[in-house]
């Protein structure tokens, strides 16, 4: 069962930040996984081989900075691949608790708290309008902060208590980006940066290499009427040239997502001061057998089927 008190909010982050549920290459995959996306290799290649070919794409074209309809392709491609084929984001990262404005020692300041790992089964198409229409499901679980071993228990490291944990947290999402902005339901009450305002994104190049960089603020009605903030910020790392290609559906990346979010109501923080940091590094893969092989298994065992 999941934890409804939190799960929305974070599904609603992930997919104000078109992020899941999503990432690309140069992160820290568990071995197993290493090499065993084949159809992503085989696609970096097919790019390699039309860069050869084609002295025009090899000189990076310049990006349109500030043009609301490259940002809406952009991040489609980023995300996903928007011929239509099913991605699988592979989401690993850690939770980290901060307590502010005591003067603690370094140690009690910051704490990595448990790390997460999940998935983002997404479909991306481009739309006749330029648009890119999503529809996404997401699965995590929680992990010890030290070993990696999926939690059925946490020790609140402030209070002591004895904590049980979700044993798993997702949702289904369906969006649509526009040059106009974000158009999705995500409830009465809910305020967000990036509802309703064209997509902006940051650019910065350096040869083959840029770097795009987006941020959103959230102000969000809890389940007891209680108002809660949270911001996110993405990062993609990708080749300048894949940016400007027409050809490509799938932008390669590197990807990271981090939030700054409030207490999750079932660590009981209570009115205690602080805030969690939510830092996730993310894979873009072609193929769901390309995940690894003891996340399949733990998806097997929690959520038999989910994945078919």
């Amino acid at each position: 069962m999941t934890d409804p008190s939190d799960a929305a909010p974070v599904a609603r982050r992930r997919l104000l930040q078109l992020a899941a549920p999503a990432t690309a290459g140069a992160v820290a995959m568990p071995p197993e996984a290493q090499g065993a996306d084949r159809r992503t290799v085989a696609r970096d290649a097919t790019n390699a081989r039309a860069a050869a070919r084609d002295p025009g794409r090899a000189a990076p074209r310049p990006i349109p900075q500030g043009d609301p309809a490259f940002d809406v392709l952009t991040l489609g491609k980023l995300q996903g691949d928007l011929s239509g084929a099913t991605t699988w984001i592979y989401n690993p990262g850690c939770v980290y608790g901060v307590i502010p404005g005591q003067g603690l020692p370094p140690a009690e300041f910051g704490r990595p708290l448990f790390r997460v790992e999940g998935v983002t089964r997404r479909i991306s198409r481009l739309l006749p309008d330029g648009s890119v229409a999503e529809r996404s499901r997401n699965w995590m679980f929680y992990c010890d902060a030290d070993s990696g071993e999926y939690l059925t228990q946490l020790r609140n490291p402030w209070t002591g208590e004895m904590l049980e944990v979700p044993p798993w947290r997702g949702t289904p999402t369906s969006s649509r980006l526009t040059a106009q902005g974000l158009v999705a339901d995500f409830g009465p009450g809910f305020e967000n940066t990036a509802v309703g305002q064209p997509p902006r994104l940051n650019w910065r190049s350096l040869g083959d290499t840029t770097w795009i960089g987006r941020q959103a603020s959230s102000r969000i009605p809890g389940a007891d009427g209680r108002l809660r903030n949270e911001m996110s910020i993405d990062a993609w790392v990708c080749r300048t040239r894949d940016v400007t290609d027409p050809r490509l559906t799938h932008i390669p990346s590197t990807y990271a997502w981090t939030s700054f979010a409030e207490w999750m109501a079932w660590l009981k923080m209570g009115q205690r001061a602080g805030n969690l940091i939510w830092r996730i590094e993310s894979s873009v893969l072609h193929g769901r057998d390309a995940l690894p092989p003891r996340f399949l298994a733990r998806m097997q065992q929690v959520l038999p089927g989910k994945l078919d």
